[in-house]
């Protein structure tokens, strides 16, 4: 069945976010990051202003901006959610059945994901639409925000017990380190 050019290029483009998400969160499955996408997305849309929500949602691709707006109710928004707390209860509150997801380690990387295909421009927006304490789960440049996410993966493989050979893309047991020899006098 044929497809018009544009819907194929959005289902491309939605593909590339999920498997981006996929191995910044090095998640267990396509659902998982998927369902880390939306409710990460629906808990940051309704933290935005109504004019704020829909700006973001012009830079996303078609499939997503569809996510992104399913059962959203405007007249409610923005949220008084404030902490960082209030907000990964929120997400983890939005992922019924997905208890696999940490919701910190999701959210950065929904965000470190959107600074990568947002421009800077509407990443500052966005974050500037967000009270100090929800600040803290961005960072201040593209290459800070990357470098969180790469943490965060490392951290989780560290936590699995396994780390990514980069020889050959393969994850293998984290070799535990020699103890020490030397001797203090």
């Amino acid at each position: 069945m044929d497809r018009p050019a544009a819907i194929n290029r959005t289902v491309q483009e939605a593909d590339i976010w999920l498997n981006e998400l996929l191995e910044d969160m090095q998640a267990a499955s396509k659902d998982t990051a998927y369902a880390a996408l939306r409710t990460v997305l629906h808990e940051l849309r309704d933290r935005l202003t109504v004019d704020e929500a829909a700006q973001l949602a012009a830079q996303l691709p078609m499939i997503v901006c569809g996510l992104y707006f399913n059962s959203w109710k405007p007249a409610v928004n923005p949220t008084r959610v404030r902490t960082v707390q209030e907000f990964l209860d929120g997400v983890r509150d939005r992922a019924p059945g997905h208890g696999e997801i940490d919701p910190d380690l999701a959210t950065r990387c929904v965000f470190a994901l959107l600074a990568r295909h947002v421009s800077p421009g509407e990443v500052d927006d966005v974050i500037g639409q967000l009270p100090m304490e929800l600040r803290a789960l961005w960072t201040s440049s593209r290459a800070e925000r990357s470098a969180i996410a790469e943490a965060a993966v490392t951290l989780v493989e560290i936590d699995r017990g396994t780390v990514l050979d980069e020889g050959t893309g393969q994850t293998s047991p984290q070799a535990s380190p020699a103890p020490s020899t030397e001797v203090s006098h």
